[in-house]
This record gives C-alpha cells, structure tokens and sequence, in this order.
C-alpha cells in the first residue's frame, strides 16, 4: 500500500534496521477465525500513523523494510523462508496469522541462534500456555507451539510463559514434565508489576550468550482492550501493563526477533485491537531507539 509504515519504510534492506513480514494463516484457529487479515490490515493503518510514539518522540530513525508476505501452510517451507528473514542484521517483526506461525517462527530463531552460538530464548507473551501436545487432532494448532519449540529443542529453562490465564487440562500435566519452564500467571503479573517481573528476567537472561523471541498473542490483554481475537479471556493484562511489559523487554534485553499474532480484523471493533497492536509496536520502536539499538 502507498505509504505504507509512514515515514519509515526504505526501499532496500541495506538501508533498513528493522525487518517486517507477514502470514496470512489462520486455517489452525480453534474458535474465532480472521486473523489472516491482520497483515493486511495493519499495514494499511500504519500509513495513518504518523511515526511519533506516545509522548512525541520522533521514530524517524526507525528504517523498514518490509518484505511481504509468506503465503504458505507448510511449516517446513516456511521455516525455511524465515531462516533467510532472520538472516538480516536488525530487528525483525513477524504479523500473523494465528499463533500456529510461531511454529516456523521459532523453529527459523532456532536454527539462526544455533548458527551464531546463541541460547535461543522464548518469551511468549499470551493469556494461554499453548503447550498443547494436539489439539481438536492437530499437532499443529494455535495450541501448540510451546509444545513444538520443546519438541524442536528449545529447552525448558529457556522459554517463560508471562500473562496466563486459560488452561487445557493437558497443559497442566505437561507442566509437571517441565518443571523449568516459568510460568507468570496473569495474576502473577498483577501482584508482582511489570517492573519486578522485568527484574526477574533479566537476572536470568542478561547474559550475553542469550538471544530472545518475543511471541506476543494480543490476547495477553484483557478483551476489554483487545476485542479483536479469535480466543477472548476474560480477567486479562491492561494496554499498559503489556506495552510497559514488551518496551523494558526490548530495551533491557537481547531480543531481535518477534511476532505479533491472533489479531482478527473481522471480529473487531472500529479496529482498536489492529490499532492496539499496531501502537504498541510503535512503542516498541520508540523503546528501541532509547536504548541505542535503533541507531
């Protein structure tokens, strides 16, 4: 679209510190379907978002480059095109779709962090574990790919869970197989602050032979704020808690990589839930730039 990411696209990656793409899948939605419009819809809004986060500053050293959409349902052949993605020096932000694509997403993390010698690391940001082994008969639904990283190597003690609130009965005996993996309740959240949960991470994570993911599924934010989605879950984080959440991590650790997932255009609202994410990413750009790592 003419104008797309106003201000901030380059015509080129060489120009580009950030690295955009989309997929448009959403066949493995257990309930509400539509976030294969997400892509779509975000970028057609980013071109009335002036490139101002929200206190004015300037985001104009933000340089996107936006390489399209991936059209594919094999997770093979997607992972496969990701791993060429991720292969840009930058940051890198992935539009689903519904949170299935973070199979592939986080299988292509995998491989470019074994590359480079890196511990790869997953903060998945999400009102549900999805550490599904199969759900409704697929191994591949939007309720797995917790379960996938682990089965692809991704080990217990480096994934954490923040923002949780709704559980399958088998996610709850998978817990007790993985007992390294943290899980930050939404409860947990609410009693801690962000802050402290920040804290906590980065005694963790800080060390420089990590490399993180952030999976953020929209619904992390109460549907009050997030009506948009296919999987609402009441009793959820506020905008603030989870933007305040998403800009500490970028700026305070090593993430280069994430997905924005589970937006649905067509169960929302006059487009706040596109609007939420889409502000929020522009937060986090705001939050890159602060701390030098948008130069």
């Amino acid at each position: 679209m003419e104008n797309e990411f106003r201000d901030l696209m380059v015509e080129t990656p060489n120009e580009a510190n950030v690295f955009v793409c989309g997929i448009p899948l959403d066949k493995n939605a257990s309930v509400g379907k539509g976030a294969r419009f997400a892509p779509k819809t975000l970028r057609e809004l980013s071109s009335d978002l002036p490139p101002l986060d929200r206190v004015g500053a300037d985001l104009r050293k933000t340089k996107i480059f936006d390489y399209g959409d991936f059209i594919d349902d094999n997770f093979d052949k997607l992972t496969w095109d990701l791993q060429g993605f991720l292969k840009n020096d930058g940051f890198h932000v992935i539009f689903g779709g519904d949170h299935s694509i973070a199979i592939a997403t986080e299988r292509a993390f995998f491989d470019k962090c074994k590359l480079i010698g890196k511990i790869p690391v997953i903060i998945h940001l999400d009102a549900h574990p999805d550490i599904c082994d199969e759900y409704l008969g697929s191994k591949f639904s939007h309720a797995c790919p917790i379960h996938r990283a682990l089965d692809y190597g991704f080990k217990d003690e480096n994934i954490t869970l923040v923002g949780i609130r709704g559980f399958e009965a088998q996610e709850i005996e998978t817990f007790k197989k993985h007992t390294k993996l943290d899980v930050f309740k939404a409860d947990d959240v609410k009693q801690l602050g962000v802050n402290t949960l920040i804290e906590i991470l980065k005694k963790k994570y800080s060390d420089e032979k990590y490399e993180l993911y952030l999976s953020y599924d929209i619904d992390a934010n109460d549907p009050a704020y997030a009506p948009g989605t296919g999987t609402p879950e009441a009793f959820g984080m506020t905008n603030f808690e989870t933007m305040e959440f998403v800009t500490k991590l970028v700026s305070e650790l090593n993430v280069t990589a994430m997905d924005l997932v589970e937006i649905s255009p067509t169960l929302d609202v006059n487009n706040i839930t596109s609007w939420l994410g889409l502000k929020t990413l522009y937060e986090i750009f705001s939050s890159l730039i602060k701390a030098n790592k948008i130069k």
